[in-house]
């Protein structure tokens, strides 16, 4: 291993504030040392440098050419040292913390929203992880874990939940769709359904006081935003939760016939207890505003 051959760096801090000031008291009340100190570091550097640095008059000094060729290195060097250590001292650091969630509730409601999240917190960097599984939370490979769960849903004791908005669901479909006059019109029609959430036509359909069986010609997809293609394609009436489907209303590609209701499902922010720290609060608290961010 190499080793670095440099003089004493206490005696070089002292000749370049020498060289600097063109005085060996200046040097020393900037430094906060003694007169002698001073000149003890310049007799040890030019004793190591087997060279001569400074030329003594009556009242002032002068370098030599060989002291003008270090001070110019010597003041270059601290100053670039003094400003990367000022970088360095103010510079907050950055904190990562992970959202886990569905990959519907990323692209149609978290990342539109992402930018304004890192604007208000812009020492935090926000990773996601597309996951529908709790355990990634348990395991500690998420900070945040998202989903639609049951108000009455129980977690393990170690994670607190935070509510952030109802899940209301509601049928979708494009505008081609032959009037529906009634809820009981649905049943006349193909209805779409996503793996990750089969039972959300029972749901709806038993908060609407209404029998229902998924019959032959229902189509299931492995996620909620190739369902939403599907109904804009008219091959049958989705199912949907209203605050990831509203950017496809406004812009006209699906209506919703009979609007949303409430069907004991909510948001939830997850965490652990033992991670509840600032950085995770901030970004918990902000995605509890909803609607308003």
């Amino acid at each position: 291993m190499k080793r670095r051959t440099l003089p004493p760096l206490n005696a070089l801090k002292a000749f370049e504030a020498v060289a600097r000031n063109k005085s060996f008291s200046l040097a020393a009340e900037e430094l906060c040392v003694t007169h002698s100190a001073i000149s003890h570091q310049i007799k040890q550097l030019e004793e190591w440098l087997d060279k001569k640095l400074f030329i003594r008059h009556s009242s002032t000094i002068s370098l030599t050419k060989d002291a003008e060729e270090l001070s110019l290195v010597c003041t270059q060097l601290f100053n670039n040292l003094e400003q990367c250590v000022f970088e360095l001292t103010n510079k907050t650091s950055e904190v990562e913390v992970v959202i886990g969630a569905s990959h519907s509730f990323m692209a149609n409601w978290l990342i539109p929203r992402l930018e304004k999240i890192e604007i208000i917190y812009p020492n935090i960097h926000i990773k996601l992880m597309t996951c529908n599984d709790l355990k990634l939370l348990e395991k500690e490979k998420v900070d945040i874990f998202i989903n639609s769960i049951n108000e009455n849903h129980t977690l393990p004791n170690f994670l607190n939940k935070y509510l952030l908005f109802p899940d209301n669901m509601g049928p979708i479909c494009n505008r081609e769709i032959n009037p529906l006059h009634t809820k009981h019109d649905l049943l006349n029609y193909p209805l779409l359904h996503t793996h990750s959430n089969k039972s959300a036509w029972h749901t709806w359909f038993d908060q609407s006081k209404i029998n229902f069986s998924p019959k032959a010609n229902d189509r299931y997809f492995d996620s909620l935003n190739l369902m939403i293609e599907a109904a804009v394609s008219g091959l049958g009436i989705a199912i949907a939760p209203q605050i990831l489907v509203e950017k496809e209303i406004l812009n006209g590609r699906v209506i919703a016939p009979f609007g949303f209701i409430y069907c004991d499902y909510n948001f939830y922010a997850m965490v652990r207890e033992n991670n509840e720290n600032r950085d995770v609060m901030n970004i918990i608290h902000w995605l509890m505003a909803g609607e308003k961010n």
